[in-house]
């Protein structure tokens, strides 16, 4: 009986060797890491002391973060799909794109009445 000696070899039949990524897939997770590595969030001071502003610049925030993780969500689907049997792989990434809109407008609206409230004291 034959036994391997190194258990650390492991060859890959040729179809199964992982393939690099496309170079429009590098590029959108490089720009998306430098997008990531740049915006930081607003810090709120305090516990419960948030006010129209400091809502409205973590609204501003998500919204150039969400726009990033948007462009780069659709640079994967447009590359597996090009890489995928036709038909296949359907873009749905305006799904994301409208969750981003609706989680942006509700912290606006949020300061929209935040400040009606100021106004009718």
């Amino acid at each position: 009986m034959s036994q391997a000696t190194d258990s650390t070899t492991t060859t890959l039949a040729p179809a199964t060797t992982p393939a690099a990524p496309s170079p429009s897939v590098q590029a959108a997770h490089a720009a998306l890491v430098g997008v990531l590595l740049r915006l930081k969030p607003h810090r709120i001071i305090g516990t419960y002391a948030a006010d129209r502003l400091d809502v409205l610049e973590r609204a501003d925030h998500l919204e150039k973060m969400l726009a990033a993780v948007t462009v780069y969500t659709k640079a994967i689907v447009a590359d597996t799909a090009r890489m995928a049997p036709i038909g296949y792989v359907a873009d749905e990434t305006g799904l994301l794109k409208d969750a981003a809109a609706d989680i942006v407008a509700a912290l606006k609206n949020a300061v929209d009445e935040m400040l009606d409230d100021a106004a009718a004291e």
